[in-house]
């Protein structure tokens, strides 16, 4: 196990082997870190090797092997940090999928961030990805959007578990002054092309895609009751109380058709998951749920493995809740509808850069509180600025530098503040791979945040255009290569790159 060391004072990497073989051997870890540390045959880029207590090897990487990176990370441009991890593996990433009930909510926003971004960094990684968007187009809650609407129109109260939001009201008007007829199957339809025109609206600001916008109902145009029939051969389904069960073989069995005759979302999950794995093919498949839908992954891999396929081939990654904090409270409410906050506005308040950021400051499965005033601020408090304004300042010296000349002697990069901003560039391929393998891609705010921070200190302190024309060179392709490693951050998390501020 090699890691980063958490002090560079330390040195650049750090085995910990020693105090793991500790207890196995009954010897203290000094003793067989001091042991082993000689036998360690270092790559030429290392410069020294060191034992501390109570039993790490630290690893040091050399001055001159550091500076001759600047010049090949400049020249690598956007492919810098990219790879072929990925080998082309047939990859779906399946987010947002919000019911085309009602607008995007802004706790929605989150979630399709982190699709969103998983996405990228997967395409930097030679995985070969489809964009999905799920849509329930059918069911109870489709129904519900009809007669609401029919309701409005009448003047009527919403039907028991109904909508009653604005939107609900002007989506009637509409229908009205377009002549639709009062009839609930046809205003659910008329309701589900209304709501979608203002969910892509949403999503197109937020520098969201998707590649295939995937429809419910085709699941039942033969492929639900062939996954039915399978499951049947297989002793797994059950008929009582007027439903048909799951049988799972634990004390729980699980719904799949309602005695209205309605499939559950379960039964819909299974055969959409069927439809990927099975019918379209993909490699493997990684879907971004609410973190409310966690008691649902065990019972669905449960389903896929009982119809022959591997489970392990589905990842969920579920994203923890969004609580919003404006003038120091927590508020819930939108100021405008006096419902859940919306993604308009607060795409409206504070821009697509802070949003993408801010939901991608901590990892998805921790809840989150998005600071309004913090995320609107033009200072170093607010992350987002504080690392838009590092791309800045580069574009700005390198700009003002365009007309110096000179070869650069990179030797002369030997301040501090210039080798920590070439050991903070040169680990952007590990963290965008290790992103990648772990599916987390708040490791890119991380990163991004200490880069710009290295990035701050080496202008604070290097005078970077002098009259010292080689050191200038130097400096300038240090500056061009920091902007290459954070322009390829912001792009993986379709951040704008801004060269003024």
């Amino acid at each position: 196990m090699v890691e980063r060391t958490g002090n560079p004072e330390h040195g650049d990497y750090s085995v910990t082997l020693p105090l793991k073989l500790a207890k196995v051997l009954r010897r203290a870890p000094v003793q067989i870190a001091n042991e082993l540390a000689p036998l360690i045959e270092l790559d030429e880029s290392f410069a020294a090797i060191s034992v501390a207590a109570p039993g790490f090897i630290n690893l040091r990487l050399k001055p001159v092997w550091l500076q001759a990176q600047v010049e090949p990370i400049a020249a690598a441009g956007p492919e810098w940090g990219r790879s072929e991890l990925g080998k082309g593996m047939r990859t779906q990433v399946e987010y947002v999928s919000s019911n085309p009930t009602g607008p995007l909510l802004f706790s929605h926003g989150r979630g399709a961030v982190v699709g969103d971004v998983v996405a990228r960094i997967l395409e930097a990684s030679g995985y070969s990805v489809q964009r999905e968007y799920y849509l329930n187009d059918m069911g109870r809650q489709i129904r519900l959007l009809g007669e609401s609407i029919l309701a409005r129109m009448r003047g009527e109260s919403p039907p028991e578990g109904g909508y009653s939001g604005d939107y609900v009201t002007e989506i009637a008007d509409e229908a009205k002054r377009q002549g639709v007829a009062a009839d609930a199957n046809l205003l659910a339809d008329f309701g589900i092309k209304a709501v979608m025109a203002g969910i892509t609206r949403d999503l197109d600001r937020l520098r969201i895609r998707h590649d295939n916008w995937f429809s419910e109902s085709s699941l039942y145009q033969g492929l639900s009751e062939e996954t039915l029939q399978a499951l049947r051969a297989k002793g797994r389904v059950a008929e009582k109380d007027g439903a048909v069960w799951f049988v799972t073989g634990s004390d729980k069995d699980e719904v799949l058709i309602r005695r209205d005759g309605y499939p559950t979302y379960f039964a819909s999950d299974i055969f959409y998951h069927r439809d990927k794995l099975e019918k379209r093919g993909f490699e493997r498949v990684v879907d971004v749920w609410g973190a409310d839908h966690q008691g649902q992954v065990g019972r669905l891999k449960q389903a896929l493995e009982v119809l022959g396929m591997d489970p392990s081939r589905l990842l969920v990654l579920l994203v923890q809740l969004v609580s919003v904090k404006r003038g120091g409270e927590v508020v819930r409410m939108s100021r405008r509808a006096g419902v859940g906050i919306s993604l308009e506005e607060m795409l409206d308040e504070v821009g697509p850069d802070a949003v993408r950021y801010f939901f991608l400051l901590r990892s998805a499965d921790a809840h989150m509180e998005f600071d309004v005033d913090l995320a609107k601020r033009q200072s170093n408090d607010n992350p987002v600025y504080y690392a838009q304004y590092a791309h800045a300042r580069l574009a700005n010296v390198l700009s003002f530098g365009s007309a110096a000349s000179g070869e650069p002697v990179y030797s002369r990069l030997d301040s501090e503040w210039e080798l920590e901003l070439i050991r903070v560039m040169v680990r952007w391929p590990d963290i965008v791979r290790e992103a990648a393998d772990a599916l987390e891609p708040h490791r890119l705010a991380f990163y991004t945040d200490e880069l710009a921070a290295a990035i701050h200190r080496f202008y604070k302190n290097c005078r970077i255009v002098s009259d010292d024309a080689a050191l200038t060179a130097a400096r300038l392709q240090l500056a061009r290569a920091a902007k290459t490693t954070l322009t390829n951050a912001f792009g993986l998390m379709g951040v704008t790159a801004p060269d003024r501020m």
